[in-house]
């Protein structure tokens, strides 16, 4: 009898999951996204933001960029993340939030319970005994076994609601440097100044008052919006209990508007095959595909053996396929036709898709897109191309294992 009931609660956990269905769509009627973005942010439930001012921070440098801002912080802090890590950056964080909450500034701290299971505990309680509210998302219980399944993987930060980051970035040290070896990951996130600040605001509260059952007011929660630069961009995010996910949907259509060139680079990629239809179309369109994933230095291999069972479906649909070598590259970035860059949370894997709290922005800036492609340009220099027939040539056993750990993707 208990072995059924263990039975009956994992397979409630493990199936209750947002669809991800693979979108019919027809490539002719698909704008391309310098007329379409209006399009592709109301259909994944937001709306484009005129006038805002982005910033791109890469690898390490992103967290001397928060720490000034949350300094410079005059009425709110919000920040929410999913990895939370004893060490050196969760000492800066800690010092800083802490010096905030004692002069007055309503600092929120959201850390996912799984994600932040590696903090230290006297650190936590230390922000607690200077007025930080720090609450942790999804505590497990055996009540709640089914929504333990769902974590939040979002990265925010909002400063006095007019300042935004989103990122790949834990609070964690394997973020410091500039990805240069195994001990320092590769990793990309963005600071917007302006109206899209309130979108992401929109997001934070979100988890928030689902944790939390209060709703926060007061100055530097819900300000006017102003305008800091000419950069349009909207937001992303999905959660646990959309019936569909309106990352994939971002996703599926962001892409099928190309007219020249799609880039990817994701540290997770095991989605559901109808993405390599889509690839394959796309190519068939005459664009460029380029996918970079990680090689051997990644934090799981699983997640890696998985995917790479679609990659020979990927290689002879004509897709480039690049291994990223000196350490595990986990910037999530899409960026279509060198005028519209996705910057966020989101992993290019069912987990992230169907489970996970996400959120990412959507930028449409021929200057930001620029910046990113050029990262990825100095990226190229450290990775491996994948090539068709050397892949076909793998062992029996290697193929047998990737297809074998690509039937458990939907959980990884």
């Amino acid at each position: 009898m208990l072995a059924g009931a263990v039975l009956a609660i994992l397979a409630v956990m493990l199936t209750h999951r947002r669809r991800t269905p693979y979108l019919h769509l027809k490539l002719d009627g698909l704008p391309a996204l310098c007329d379409g973005m209006q399009s592709l942010a109301v259909l994944t439930g937001g709306a484009v933001h005129e006038g805002n001012r982005c910033t791109v921070l890469q690898n390490g440098a992103l967290f001397p960029a928060m720490i000034a801002d949350i300094e410079a912080a005059r009425h709110t802090v919000h920040l929410e993340t999913f990895v939370w890590t004893a060490g050196e950056v969760e000492r800066q964080f800690v010092d800083v939030l802490c010096a905030k909450a004692r002069v007055g500034v309503k600092v929120r701290l959201l850390i996912d319970a799984l994600g932040g299971s590696g903090a230290t505990p006297s650190r936590l309680q230390q922000m607690k005994d200077a007025g930080v509210e720090l609450n942790e998302y999804c505590r497990p219980a055996w009540w709640n076994v089914r929504r333990f399944n769902h974590r939040t993987h979002r990265k925010l930060l909002i400063v006095d609601g007019a300042i935004g980051y989103t990122f790949g970035h834990g609070i964690a040290d394997q973020w410091l440097g500039n990805g240069e070896d195994e001990d320092h990951w590769r990793d990309t996130g963005v600071r917007l100044e302006g109206p899209v600040a309130s979108a992401l605001q929109s997001v934070f509260m979100e988890n928030w008052i689902e944790e939390t059952k209060c709703v926060p007011a007061g100055e530097g929660c819900y300000p006017g919006p102003e305008r800091a630069g000419d950069v349009a961009a909207h937001v992303v995010s999905s959660s646990s209990e959309e019936v569909g996910s309106k990352v994939a949907v971002l996703y599926t259509i962001a892409i099928a508007s190309a007219r020249k060139e799609v880039i990817i680079q994701n540290p997770y990629f095991a989605p559901d095959d109808g993405v390599c239809e889509l690839f394959a179309n796309m190519v068939k369109r005459g664009v460029a595909v380029h996918l970079m994933v990680p090689g051997r230095k990644t934090d799981s291999p699983f997640v890696r053996v998985a995917g790479s069972y679609l990659y020979q479906t990927l290689l002879e649909a004509g897709v480039r396929v690049y291994e990223f070598e000196p350490t595990l590259p986990h910037q999530k970035i899409v960026i279509v036709d060198r005028i519209w860059s996705h910057v966020g949370s989101t992993n290019f894997d069912a987990r992230s898709l169907a489970l996970n709290e996400e959120v990412a922005v959507g930028i449409g800036d021929e200057k930001t897109a620029a910046e990113l492609r050029a990262a990825f340009e100095e990226d190229l220099k450290r990775s491996s191309e994948l090539r068709l027939e050397r892949w076909r040539r793998r062992p029996l056993l290697e193929r047998g294992y990737s297809w074998l750990a690509y039937q458990l993707h939907s959980q990884l």
